[in-house]
Protein backbone atom coordinates (compact mmCIF):
# COMPACT_ATOMS: atom_id res chain seq x y z
CA UNK A 1 0.00 0.00 0.00
CA UNK A 2 2.85 2.39 0.79
CA UNK A 3 4.29 1.77 -2.68
CA UNK A 4 0.93 2.53 -4.30
CA UNK A 5 0.73 5.85 -2.45
CA UNK A 6 4.24 6.81 -3.49
CA UNK A 7 3.50 5.94 -7.11
CA UNK A 8 0.32 8.00 -7.15
CA UNK A 9 2.11 10.97 -5.57
CA UNK A 10 4.81 10.94 -8.22
CA UNK A 11 2.21 11.39 -10.97
CA UNK A 12 0.75 14.50 -9.36
CA UNK A 13 3.51 16.84 -10.55
CA UNK A 14 5.64 19.37 -8.75
CA UNK A 15 4.17 21.85 -6.27
CA UNK A 16 4.67 24.62 -8.84
CA UNK A 17 2.74 22.73 -11.53
CA UNK A 18 -0.08 22.28 -9.01
CA UNK A 19 -0.11 26.00 -8.22
CA UNK A 20 1.49 25.67 -4.77
CA UNK A 21 4.24 28.15 -3.96
CA UNK A 22 6.05 29.76 -1.06
CA UNK A 23 4.48 33.18 -0.48
CA UNK A 24 7.69 34.35 1.18
CA UNK A 25 9.62 34.09 -2.09
CA UNK A 26 7.66 36.89 -3.73
CA UNK A 27 7.98 39.09 -0.64
CA UNK A 28 11.76 38.55 -0.62
CA UNK A 29 12.13 39.15 -4.37
CA UNK A 30 10.04 42.33 -4.12
CA UNK A 31 12.09 43.41 -1.10
CA UNK A 32 15.35 42.94 -2.99
CA UNK A 33 14.10 45.19 -5.80
CA UNK A 34 13.21 47.88 -3.25
CA UNK A 35 16.26 47.48 -0.96
CA UNK A 36 18.68 50.32 -1.70
CA UNK A 37 21.82 48.20 -1.33
CA UNK A 38 20.55 44.89 -2.70
CA UNK A 39 19.04 46.45 -5.81
CA UNK A 40 22.51 47.69 -6.85
CA UNK A 41 24.16 44.28 -6.50
CA UNK A 42 25.01 41.98 -9.39
CA UNK A 43 22.68 39.08 -10.15
CA UNK A 44 24.73 36.45 -8.31
CA UNK A 45 24.85 38.57 -5.17
CA UNK A 46 21.09 39.24 -5.31
CA UNK A 47 20.47 35.50 -5.62
CA UNK A 48 22.74 34.89 -2.61
CA UNK A 49 20.76 37.51 -0.66
CA UNK A 50 17.49 35.83 -1.63
CA UNK A 51 18.71 32.39 -0.52
CA UNK A 52 20.10 33.64 2.79
CA UNK A 53 16.96 35.64 3.57
CA UNK A 54 14.59 32.81 2.61
CA UNK A 55 16.50 30.36 4.79
CA UNK A 56 15.88 32.67 7.76
CA UNK A 57 12.13 32.83 7.17
CA UNK A 58 9.52 30.16 7.77
CA UNK A 59 7.92 29.14 4.47
CA UNK A 60 4.24 29.96 3.93
CA UNK A 61 2.92 27.65 1.23
CA UNK A 62 -0.21 28.79 -0.55
CA UNK A 63 -2.10 28.22 -3.78
CA UNK A 64 -3.09 31.81 -4.48
CA UNK A 65 -1.54 35.05 -3.20
CA UNK A 66 -5.01 36.35 -2.45
CA UNK A 67 -5.32 33.54 0.13
CA UNK A 68 -2.71 35.25 2.31
CA UNK A 69 -4.35 38.64 2.04
CA UNK A 70 -7.72 37.15 2.92
CA UNK A 71 -6.59 35.08 5.90
CA UNK A 72 -4.10 37.49 7.48
CA UNK A 73 -4.93 40.50 9.58
CA UNK A 74 -3.21 43.79 8.72
CA UNK A 75 -1.09 43.37 11.88
CA UNK A 76 0.04 39.90 10.76
CA UNK A 77 0.89 41.22 7.29
CA UNK A 78 2.91 44.06 8.83
CA UNK A 79 4.80 41.62 11.06
CA UNK A 80 5.57 39.42 8.05
CA UNK A 81 6.89 42.41 6.11
CA UNK A 82 9.06 43.43 9.09
CA UNK A 83 10.52 39.91 9.29
CA UNK A 84 11.31 39.99 5.58
CA UNK A 85 12.99 43.41 5.91
CA UNK A 86 15.14 42.19 8.82
CA UNK A 87 16.08 39.01 6.97
CA UNK A 88 17.05 41.07 3.91
CA UNK A 89 19.16 43.49 5.95
CA UNK A 90 21.00 40.56 7.53
CA UNK A 91 21.43 38.78 4.19
CA UNK A 92 22.80 41.90 2.48
CA UNK A 93 25.31 42.41 5.31
CA UNK A 94 26.40 38.78 5.09
CA UNK A 95 26.84 38.89 1.31
CA UNK A 96 28.85 42.12 1.58
CA UNK A 97 31.12 40.52 4.18
CA UNK A 98 31.87 37.48 1.97
CA UNK A 99 34.78 37.65 -0.43
CA UNK A 100 33.61 37.17 -4.02
CA UNK A 101 35.19 34.50 -6.18
CA UNK A 102 36.40 35.52 -9.61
Amino acid sequence: MHGQHAASCSTQGSPQSMGVHNYMEQLVFDGIRLHATASGMDGDSREDVACIALNQLAPRYIRHDVDMAFYMTPAEQELLEERVALALDDAVARVHSMPRRS
